[in-house]
């Protein structure tokens, strides 16, 4: 904090919280002091669980709304913070609930961001948390089989979305980060494709993406499976893309330019004729959340998120995201990367290439 110039950092957003005090529950507040102190604010019926989770040294509770800010008001007078420098999540409220939080929570402070300060804590994983991302890849990795097993021509993509949830659930997954996407034929051609009543034909290009939590932690996992005989086109376009990440990965190697991931996987992409094709961006972090740092250049802006120039040993990245994309098709593949001294080393290792019969 004293680095960063601030005497409190006060958090809502779930994921911060859970990384911060090791409890991320909805609707809490938290605040970080130089003291120091760690004060969380939770609903009167959770302080039981809570006391169970969470590591903050004080804990206290609201019975509404209106307590639960005002309530933070007064702490922030009782530690003598009013006045002070406080790092806020900007990134996280709605405009309207900032103007009501800054006017009535902190109207004398000295307001800054607090992303680009808990997104650099966050981006580099410890130990403990690649070995939750490694469980959550796992998951991933059973989901995937299972969706394999269910396409064929005449099923539904929702009942293959079924089977991998199934799958996922059975393997330990607490839930997704997003929802699970089956996207067949022409469907295949969005770059969000959550799966539809449509039923897979022969000749589809199908996209599976999965996002499972387990342990807390998400991972992305993608494979484009082809249904019996497809034209030469969509053959070529699946096999482009599996070389362009292959690079991409082997570009993910410490102090390397992070731009370098995607340079890679468009110089690839670009010789197989599939450049005018390409869709950015082509990798973003995990961890806690489903996209967090290091995210690409304009990317890293919109989210409110610090610019990250280069790759670092710690980094666990999803790598190929976003894919191909035609008018009525595309092939997108993408894997878990955990950065180590020694360069990139996939979490995720569902095979890639992905091709079944017209059963």
């Amino acid at each position: 904090m004293e680095r960063a110039g601030i005497d409190g950092l006060f958090v809502m957003k779930p994921a911060n919280l859970a990384y911060l005090t090791g409890d991320g529950r909805p609707c809490a507040l938290g605040l970080l002091t130089r003291a120091p102190r760690c004060i969380v604010a939770v609903p009167a019926s959770d302080l039981q669980a809570v006391r169970r989770t969470s590591a903050a040294t004080d804990i206290r509770v609201f019975r509404s709304e209106e307590e639960m800010f005002h309530g933070f008001r007064d702490v922030l007078r009782e530690q003598g913070l009013s006045e002070a420098t406080i790092a806020v999540e900007k990134n996280f409220f709605d405009a309207a609930l900032f103007e009501v939080f800054t006017a009535h929570i902190l109207p004398k402070a000295r307001i800054v961001a607090a992303a680009p300060i808990l997104s650099r804590l966050r981006m580099l994983k410890e130990p403990e948390e690649v070995e939750c991302l490694r469980a959550a890849a796992r998951v991933a990795d059973e989901g995937m089989a299972a969706a394999v097993q269910a396409v064929r021509a005449g099923v539904r993509e929702t009942d293959v979305a079924g089977e991998a949830e199934r799958a996922m659930r059975r393997a330990g997954a607490e839930g997704w980060a997003s929802a699970t996407y089956v996207a067949s034929g022409w469907r295949s051609a969005m770059a969000h494709g959550p799966a539809s009543l449509k039923a897979i034909e022969t000749g589809d290009a199908v996209q599976v993406h999965l996002a499972p939590i387990a342990s807390g932690y998400t991972v992305d996992l993608c494979r484009t499976i082809l249904v019996g005989k497809v034209s030469a086109d969509v053959t070529k376009a699946a096999d482009a893309y599996v070389e362009a990440q292959r690079r991409g990965i082997a570009a993910a190697t410490p102090g390397a330019p992070l731009t370098g991931i995607d340079t890679a996987m468009a110089s690839a992409l670009d010789s197989a004729g599939f450049g005018e094709a390409f869709l950015r961006p082509v990798f973003h972090g995990v961890g806690l959340e489903h996209e967090e740092a290091p995210i690409p250049g304009g990317h890293a802006v919109i989210h409110g998120e610090e610019k990250i120039e280069r790759v670092m040993a710690g980094m666990v990245l999803a790598i190929g995201n976003c894919g191909i994309y035609r008018d009525d098709f595309g092939a997108r593949l993408e894997d878990i990367v955990w950065v180590t001294e020694s360069g990139p080393v996939s979490l995720t290792h569902h095979p890639k290439v992905l091709r079944v019969a017209d059963r």
